[in-house]
């Protein structure tokens, strides 16, 4: 049982950096993203309207970087670096010492 509790934190910390490591790609990248696409309309600078979410679509989550292009991004990209998160944040605060 001690052996187990040893690995959980370590495994935790594994987790966060990588969850950590996926989200920061995704946004040094944006609005392109590393997976899906955008729409390429041609928005004259100064008139953007702001980033906003459409919905989801065909397991994919639609969104607008500029209010007028449209971009896609497939949801388990947008999911598992949250999970992964979720779940190396919640090893590590299991464990006891």
């Amino acid at each position: 049982m001690a052996a187990t509790l040893k690995r959980r934190k370590p495994l935790g910390g594994v987790l966060l950096v990588v969850g950590f490591s996926i989200v920061l790609a995704q946004l040094i990248t944006f609005p392109g993203m590393l997976f899906g696409g955008c729409t390429d309309v041609g928005v004259p600078d100064g008139q953007e309207q702001g980033v906003s979410m459409i919905g989801v679509q065909d397991s994919n989550l639609l969104y607008t970087p500029d209010g007028v292009n449209e971009c896609s991004i497939p949801l388990p990209a947008v999911l598992i670096p949250f999970g992964l998160i979720a779940v190396g944040g919640g090893l590590i605060l299991s464990t006891k010492y």
